[in-house]
């Protein structure tokens, strides 16, 4: 009995720290991100963005869309990329073997035309089938929109054919279900052209879903009717706004999110493009070996990217804005949910077992001995240690005697932090700000108008931690599971489409952004 009264004690010192541990970085993110955010949202009130436009200093950038079956929003994402403001950019669409009408919407839609075109295979990728181009350029910034038709390879094999269709020293990396807010490329390109060592910039992704949207536009903002969207809402908040900034700022970022990313394209091919098992660089073989892939493309470059960056020794950093730069369309039902959460914790799985040497290797300075040990504790064996938690609670309960003592303060440790987190990144995220000595109107980070929006999600930030926390932790343990059974596929989930939404009535507002 003494021998198991100290395995009662001693589990349930593990639970309790190991939450509390979590938590307060959490807590600490929060401070940290908030004086970020505030400077960042004084600061867009004067940005030159007029600057960037006029700029000869100012490269131009490809815009690389991969689409698989998105013929219910892949015309809204290309209208929305004909407002967005830059000097000079290209469109390349590349549909990755859709089975859809995809390939014939937008060769309709943009009277395309088959033709010869420079591709340059620097990327290994699955075949070419064919390449699209336009004389009627959807936009007067847009000097060349080109069509990739191939066959089926995945996304990151999609946006690697991109590259290799591409001229611009820059490439945005985004999904066709998103929509790219009209300033995000001046935003991004301000950061760029005043720190030249950024090699990777990334934004925040907001969500569309209640948001009313007309020819490829957001035009008026507001809450979804769906509480698991808006749920997301409130998570996608608390992980951009503040975990993602804060990390940023600590020089730690291990993933941008593939929604809206910009990358300088000579060092994407230099560490051998994104991962699919079609690829033949050094580099890439030598992390990660032959053959290799992943459902979770997004985090495995940015990681590889900073290994090589950490062994090369070369003045490159990725870098992060907390602004809402692009929206997407989160899904509303738990069925589509679990397969998103299911694939992340499988690629997270994969990304660490072909980096694993960074783990707690001071050779990587920051990145070995903070960042990948705070994703491996907190991501990696996040769910398995919540979820043993959970299921332990009442057992450590009863066997410690009616521990009423333990009960309390797991709770305390576990949800309450949580639901505090939860909160004060809504806070962060909300707080106004003052973006000129002569505006009376404010600005934040969030893109809601009314007071009792930012309420409701207060609510559901602090509902959150009773039962979706929950959900998502058993998803992520059915990743692990699909993960040593050998599960690939990426399970995309179906889309309702952009402009579904109907109109808004309009209601007292303070402004912002």
């Amino acid at each position: 009995m003494f021998i198991f009264d100290y395995t009662y004690v001693g589990l349930e010192v593990f639970f309790i720290s190991y939450f509390l541990i979590y938590n307060t970085i959490n807590l600490l993110f929060v401070f940290l991100s908030l004086y970020e955010v505030r400077r960042k949202v004084i600061g867009r009130g004067f940005d030159d963005l007029d600057f960037i436009m006029d700029s000869p200093f100012t490269p131009p950038i490809s815009i690389i869309v991969p689409c698989y079956n998105e013929d219910k929003t892949i015309v809204a994402t290309i209208n929305s990329l004909s407002k967005v403001k830059f000097p000079r950019s290209e469109l390349i669409v590349v549909n990755d073997g859709s089975t859809d009408e995809t390939l014939e919407v937008v060769k309709k839609a943009f009277q395309l035309e088959r033709i010869d075109i420079d591709y340059l295979n620097q990327i290994t990728t699955a075949p070419i089938k064919g390449c699209y181009e336009t004389k009627t350029l959807p936009s007067d910034h847009i000097f060349r929109f080109v069509l990739v038709d191939k066959e089926n390879g995945g996304k990151a094999d999609a946006l690697n054919a991109g590259i290799n269709a591409s001229r611009c020293p820059y490439f945005l990396s985004m999904d066709a279900d998103s929509i790219i807010d009209k300033a995000a490329l001046l935003q991004a390109f301000r950061a760029i052209l005043d720190h030249k060592e950024i090699g990777v910039i990334g934004g925040r992704v907001a969500i569309v879903n209640g948001c009313e949207v007309r020819d490829g536009k957001v035009i008026n903002f507001g809450l979804p009717k769906s509480w698991l969207a808006r749920f997301q809402i409130a998570e996608y908040l608390r992980s951009f706004t503040v975990g993602r900034t804060a990390l940023a700022r600590l020089q730690s970022l291990l993933i941008i999110s593939g929604v809206f990313s910009i990358f300088e394209k000579e060092l994407v091919q230099k560490i051998g493009g994104y991962l699919t098992k079609h690829l033949t660089s050094k580099i890439a073989l030598e992390y990660t070996g032959a053959k290799a892939e992943t459902v979770c493309e997004d985090m495995e470059i940015v990681v590889r990217m900073q290994r090589y960056i950490q062994e090369k020794k070369i003045p490159k950093r990725i870098s992060y804005l907390p602004h809402p730069l692009c929206w997407t369309e989160a899904p509303e039902n738990l069925t589509d949910l679990a397969k998103q959460r299911n694939r992340w914790q499988r690629g997270f799985i994969e990304t660490f077992i072909y980096h694993r040497k960074m783990l707690f290797n001071k050779n990587y300075n920051v990145m070995g001995l903070f960042a990948l040990p705070y994703f491996f504790l907190f991501e990696f064996l996040g769910a398995p240690i919540e979820f043993f938690g959970y299921i332990t609670l009442p057992v450590l309960f009863f066997l410690d005697g009616m521990n009423y003592s333990y009960v309390i303060i797991f709770f305390i440790v576990s949800v309450l932090l949580g639901s505090l987190n939860s909160v004060f990144s809504i806070i962060v995220s909300a707080w106004p700000e003052k973006t000129t000595e002569t505006k009376i109107n404010l600005k934040s980070l969030v893109y809601f108008n009314s007071i009792k929006e930012i309420l409701i999600l207060l609510v559901f930030g602090i509902m959150e931690n009773f039962g979706y926390r929950q959900l998502n932790v058993w998803w992520r343990i059915k990743g692990w599971l699909d993960f040593f059974k050998g599960k690939r596929e990426w399970d995309k989930f179906d889309r309702i489409g952009f402009e579904s939404e109907p109109k808004r009535p309009e209601e007292d507002t303070i402004e912002v952004a």
